[in-house]
């Protein structure tokens, strides 16, 4: 049966309730295996007269720059009702204007070359890709959305080729469904937010942690399951325990070790995600039995500073993270604290795993590696630059000249030592930065807005009475030689 069918078919079956909820409905349709084309088609369960705009994004949600993903679009049309085919141009920037005014959009479809995204995108991070027998989709490079109607909810439903497991990290389960899925997500930034897995080749298991974690792997050369399971296990338990609370559902980890594209490619960069963490690394780099203990923990480290994210920024941030803009990268003042503070809380939230001697060696030795070793490498320019508007020029360069977010992450990791150093010597051991931490995202989701780097240190001092405005002070300003 071809898969729209089946798809159409999967949709008239779900309960009218299920079928009716939210404005928005998402069908995508992966027809064969190895094909390079994903069709997707927006429905507008209420369309309205006039124009429409169909945006692309462009900018990277904590990716830092921004990706032309509007050129991998194709064959973009509209719909009345009825089914008459409306008018659609393309515009400058991420835009189509759909319809005209008097006519209403019910329907926007349209194709994204996958095979043209990985090609163009040197980031293995940044893209989607297909192969014969397994494909990745991260939502915001694939799925565009209607102006004006971000905050809609939305029923997504996924089709993929015959007999092919099927997996979203907005309703993650083993073993996957198979053929066709049917998930839900809360506004345009959940779904754009969440991936999408589907074919053989995707390992998936679950591990029983805080909540429902679950590993999705996919690797062009060997690689050890089980091990990388156990380091996400243990990651994600030390994680969710330093900050206290876990405010999702579920947790997805996603890994890919791929074979370079080309010299040009690069595979070694993570992401993370409001409900999970993304990885892309070369098959060379994939843990098998043979890996080093030094290897282990730096990649264990490395999930644990992404699965930090999720709490920082993803859910306490500074100005400029949420409303998204999604066709120009933000500028945004605190990466100094959403890197180098979460940073530093993954470390220390390992370190609490540990004997206390070999936590405090680990913690020490995590501070001179990470901050004070890369901050004695990078260029004095960055180092003699103010911290905020540092912060904003990486806000748009972040890896793309990686000096700059290695001396904003680095002045920032070395903030939080020093204000956990003084918070713990202040209280006599009872309190520390994680503490003023959990502080910060109980109050983020209570005040639901972005804090201020003005307030960060009275609210600090809430969770902990000790004063750090001296310490945010100094870091802020240009280092000295």
């Amino acid at each position: 049966m071809p898969a729209r069918l089946r798809l159409l078919l999967f949709v008239l079956l779900l309960p009218m309730p299920l079928r009716a909820q939210g404005a928005l409905t998402y069908k995508l349709e992966y027809s064969a295996p190895g094909s390079a084309n994903l069709r997707v088609a927006i429905e507008l369960a209420e369309p309205s007269a006039g124009e429409r705009t169909l945006v692309m994004p462009r900018a990277v949600p904590m990716g830092y720059g921004e990706q032309p993903y509007d050129r991998f679009l194709h064959n973009v049309s509209a719909y009345a009702s009825s089914g008459e085919a409306l008018a659609v141009e393309r515009q400058d920037g991420p835009r189509w204007k759909l319809g005209a005014a008097g006519a209403h959009v019910a329907r926007i479809e349209y194709e994204v070359n996958l095979a043209q995204m990985e090609r163009e995108i040197l980031s293995g991070g940044d893209s989607s890709r297909a192969r014969p027998d397994y494909l990745e989709l991260l939502g915001y490079s694939v799925l565009g959305f209607v102006e004006g109607l971000e905050d809609k909810a939305i029923r997504v439903h996924i089709a993929g080729p015959k007999d092919w497991p099927v997996f979203s990290t907005l309703a993650p389960k083993t073993p996957a469904a198979s053929e066709s899925l049917s998930v839900a997500a809360q506004n345009y930034y959940a779904l754009a937010d969440s991936q999408i897995l589907m074919g053989h080749r995707a390992a998936l298991r679950r591990i029983e942690n805080k909540v429902p974690l679950f590993l999705a792997l996919y690797s062009e050369g060997e690689a050890d399951a089980a091990l990388l399971g156990r380091l996400c296990g243990e990651a994600f338990q030390r994680v969710a325990d330093y900050f206290g609370s876990v405010p999702f559902a579920h947790f997805t980890i996603v890994f890919e070790h791929l074979k370079p594209l080309s010299e040009r490619h690069s595979y070694a960069f993570g992401m993370e995600h409001l409900e999970s963490s993304s990885f892309s690394q070369s098959s060379e780099q994939a843990l098998t039995v043979q890996t080093s203990q030094r290897q282990l923990a730096q990649t264990k480290y490395w999930i644990a500073h992404h699965i930090a994210h999720s709490w920082i920024p993803k859910r306490s941030y500074g100005q400029g993270y949420f409303p998204f803009r999604w066709e120009l990268a933000a500028l945004i003042d605190t990466i100094w604290l959403s890197e180098g503070f979460a940073q530093y809380a993954a470390i220390d939230a390992l370190a609490d795993g540990m004997p206390t001697k070999e936590g405090a060696a680990f913690r020490e030795s995590m501070i001179e590696s990470r901050f004070r070793s890369t901050l004695r490498r990078m260029p004095a320019f960055l180092k003699q630059m103010p911290l905020v508007e540092l912060s904003k020029i990486a806000s748009t360069r972040y890896s793309e000249d990686f000096r700059t977010g290695r001396t904003v992450f680095s002045r920032g990791g070395l903030m939080a030592a020093e204000m956990d150093q003084r918070m713990r010597e202040k209280t006599k051991g009872k309190k520390r930065l994680r503490d003023a931490l959990r502080y910060l995202v109980e109050w983020s989701a209570r005040e639901k807005r972005a804090f201020r780097i003005e307030e960060l240190p009275r609210i600090f001092k809430e969770a902990t009475r000790v004063e750090t405005r001296d310490i945010l002070e100094k870091w802020l300003k240009p280092m000295k030689d």
